[in-house]
């Protein structure tokens, strides 16, 4: 791009003017190589400053970008999509109520699923549910750091469980009657409607447009 397209470029949409220059580099270049361009191209250096400041930390964000020791490449290679996902997530969540932004986001989640999602984005789908898991550890390693009671600790749990719209599937010590859809008993296959005794609360996740069960219930006869 010569240098009088890219300042009409900046003074277009300074974001993708900054993008072009990465994306066309022949190696990694610095924040300070990326403004100098546009600068010596004509570009105003306050505007250039000040448009870099507030667009830098989205624009490595962006799948195609790779930021590494202060500096940006390009890379064809897209970042796994559930990274973009959860961007596009946290966008909607500052701007929708959050049932309907959680509900939307599960649904694109369900439909990337149905396409066949396998190899690196299996991995990816497994490392989120990790982090969710290690998040909960962290949480209850600093409560117990802080001599938290048990009571405080199931409250976090509790918390956390309905912050991710899931919601309980009986108490333990709870007499319900036997539902193979949302029960699994420790011994034994009773028929459906029979009493039993919840040994371990299951939950049922609500955040889209019909309730799944994520765990079942633990029963007992």
């Amino acid at each position: 791009m010569d240098a009088k397209t890219l300042v009409k470029q900046f003074n277009s949409d300074p974001g993708l003017a900054f993008i072009e220059i990465i994306r066309t580099a022949s190696s990694s270049v610095r924040a300070t190589d990326i403004k100098r361009e546009i600068i010596d191209a004509g570009g105003k250096r306050a505007d250039v400053d000040r448009l870099w400041k507030r667009l830098q930390p989205v624009l490595k964000l962006h799948p195609h970008i790779h930021m590494g020791n202060n500096r940006y490449s390009w890379s064809e290679d897209q970042r796994p999509p559930s990274g973009s996902l959860e961007v596009l997530a946290g966008n909607l969540l500052a701007r929708l109520p959050t049932w309907l932004a959680q509900a939307l986001v599960q649904n694109v989640r369900h439909g990337l699923d149905d396409t066949g999602m396998k190899g690196g984005d299996w991995a990816d789908r497994e490392f989120e549910k990790a982090r969710l898991v290690a998040d909960l550890a962290v949480a209850v390693d600093v409560l117990r750091a802080r001599d938290a009671t048990m009571d405080e600790v199931t409250e976090l749990l509790a918390e956390e469980a309905q912050r991710k719209r899931l919601w309980p599937i009986g108490r333990p010590g709870e007499i319900v009657p036997f539902d193979p859809a949302s029960h699994e008993t420790v011994s034994g296959e009773p028929q459906a409607g029979t009493s039993v005794e919840v040994v371990r609360a299951g939950y049922v996740w609500r955040g889209g447009s019909e309730p799944v069960v994520a765990a079942k219930a633990v029963v007992t006869v």
